[in-house]
């Protein structure tokens, strides 16, 4: 049983940093960089709730979950930066600081080991990530 969860850890940390490296990549390109950004936001917030699931489930050990939260933490205080002089809607700059809060709530549940508070951040991500579709133009781009 324990050579199962082993397993299953490493799978979901290496799921969980190919996702990190990809959004990294996507915010490298320079075609349609708001849409990018707005989609590597989007990326970070789905793989925060990917690590919080699997760190509440134990699957994935305290100290990695801590350092990849804080990788997407950044990822997305980045993003809220750069919305901030950017020309785009109250609404989304509003979106990228609540990405920007749930991520620091995360990181700070993970580092205390409180799981209902990661709960609760996984909740903000969710609520934030519906948004993405109508919140305003930078957001429209990261629609299916």
């Amino acid at each position: 049983m324990a050579r199962v969860a082993a397993s299953f850890a490493n799978t979901a940390l290496c799921f969980l940093l190919g996702a990190l490296m990809l959004a990294g990549l996507a915010a490298c390109s320079s075609s349609n960089a708001g849409g990018q950004q707005a989609q590597t936001a989007k990326s970070a917030a789905n793989s925060a709730i990917m690590v919080i699931d699997s760190w509440t489930a134990g699957a994935v050990p305290s100290y990695y979950a801590k350092a990849t939260m804080r990788s997407l933490a950044q990822t997305l205080v980045d993003f809220d930066r750069q919305l901030e002089g950017a020309h785009v809607s109250d609404s989304s700059k509003q979106l990228a600081r609540q990405l920007t809060a749930a991520a620091r709530r995360a990181e700070d549940a993970i580092r205390s080991g409180n799981q209902a508070q990661a709960e609760q951040a996984r909740q903000d991500f969710h609520t934030a990530i519906t948004k993405f579709g109508g919140a305003g133009p930078v957001d429209q781009a990261t629609a299916p």
